[in-house]
């Protein structure tokens, strides 16, 4: 019995020897330089202007003997400042499912289509501290396992991600991530249709995630108070389309986002509405102009007022209704931007203004800008 053990023990051994041995596929080095000059608002502190940002990406990839490919790809971005990496794994059966385990390039997922307005070159919330509210809070997490299915030629398809920390940090090969403080998250996009063509192409689709805390209120029935800095878990949601006929390119998109947050300052949610247009001249020139309106509710509908409703409460409170409404419980956001890019193979130059004005950036200092000419050679 034990000399069948030994054997059947060699001969799997020498097999998986076999496998590795096996191993081929093709390795690539790319890479890109930037140099950027930036303007800021005039009461803002610019300092120096001019930034370098230096990225290098190895990739590799090879067919799997039954059909299929696996590819694998890491970026060093090594700006003035720092470097971090970012990386990605991906198994494709066939053309038609695709497997892959992202570690911070925010490619797949929900991420991949926070944002689908069409652009010259960068979003029209590009530079601003104030972001427009998203949906990519799970998938551009490091450490995101996503599968996609997909329809050929129509693009139907539907896509589900999960990670185990949002927001965490990398992990290596054989470690852990620790106790998760972010808790799980989980997205889902679904295609209705994803056609592109030379001349004509379309997108309808939806999208949304969650993230699964590990303590909210609603974990304590009966309470009257709650201590948990989440009342539920949030969500957020979004619905976009997009089309493009010859040169010509368009797209509206529009966002909710609950962040479930107890605490009667915080927000109560957000809603979004992106529109933009973009010209494509040939693989030379393009041009983009998008606008972007936001509406945010706070908890409080009475804030800022002298009979607010967070005056004197130490800790929020469950169950609480509340009938008044106030001015401040809303705030708008506006934005609008334009972009332009000229390529000329290898080197492109690039450029941008957005504007925010609303509640964006700092309200008191009034409207806000981000201006930027960026050059780039890339190998």
């Amino acid at each position: 019995m034990n000399k069948l053990k030994n054997i059947g023990i060699s001969a799997l051994a020498g097999s998986l020897i076999s496998l590795s041995a096996a191993q081929a596929g093709g390795v690539s080095v790319s890479g890109s330089w930037e140099l950027s000059y930036t303007n800021l608002n005039k009461d803002k502190v610019s300092g120096n202007k001019f930034g370098m940002n230096k990225n290098i990406t190895f990739g590799s990839g090879g067919d799997i003997s039954d059909g299929g490919a696996v590819t694998w790809g890491t970026t060093v971005a090594m700006s003035d400042a720092a470097g971090l990496s970012s990386a990605s794994m991906n198994i494709n059966m066939g053309g038609i499912a695709t497997l892959a385990y992202d570690s911070g390039t925010g490619g797949y997922g929900a991420n991949a289509v926070d944002n689908i307005v069409p652009t010259a070159w960068e979003e029209i919330d590009y530079g601003l501290s104030t972001g427009i509210t998203d949906v990519g809070a799970v998938s551009k997490s490091k450490g995101v396992i996503n599968l996609t299915v997909k329809a050929p030629v129509s693009g139907i398809g539907i896509s589900a991600s999960y990670v185990g920390n949002v927001g965490g940090g990398h992990v290596s090969d054989g470690g852990t991530s620790g106790e998760v403080s972010g808790g799980r998250g989980v997205d889902l996009v679904l295609d209705i249709v994803n056609y592109t063509s030379p001349h004509f192409a379309y997108r309808l689709g939806f999208a949304g995630e969650m993230e699964l805390k590990d303590t909210t209120c609603g974990d304590q029935p009966g309470a009257t108070t709650c201590n948990a800095k989440y009342e539920d878990n949030p969500y957020a949601g979004t619905a976009y389309t997009k089309i493009a006929i010859g040169p010509l390119h368009f797209g509206v998109q529009g966002t909710f986002k609950d962040p479930s947050l107890e605490a009667i300052t915080a927000v109560a949610n957000k809603r979004v509405l992106l529109g933009g247009a973009a010209i494509v001249i040939g693989d030379t020139l393009s041009i983009s102009y998008g606008k972007g309106y936001e509406k945010v509710k706070y908890n409080d509908a009475l804030r800022g007022l002298t009979h607010s409703q967070n005056k004197g409460v130490s800790g929020p409170s469950r169950g609480a209704s509340f009938s008044e409404k106030g001015p401040n419980e809303y705030v708008d956001i506006r934005y609008h931007g334009v972009s332009a890019a000229l390529n000329m193979g290898p080197v492109a130059l690039k450029a941008t203004k957005n504007h925010v004005d609303g509640a964006g950036e700092n309200a008191a200092s009034g409207p806000r800008n981000h201006s930027e000419i960026n050059l780039s050679i890339a190998f």
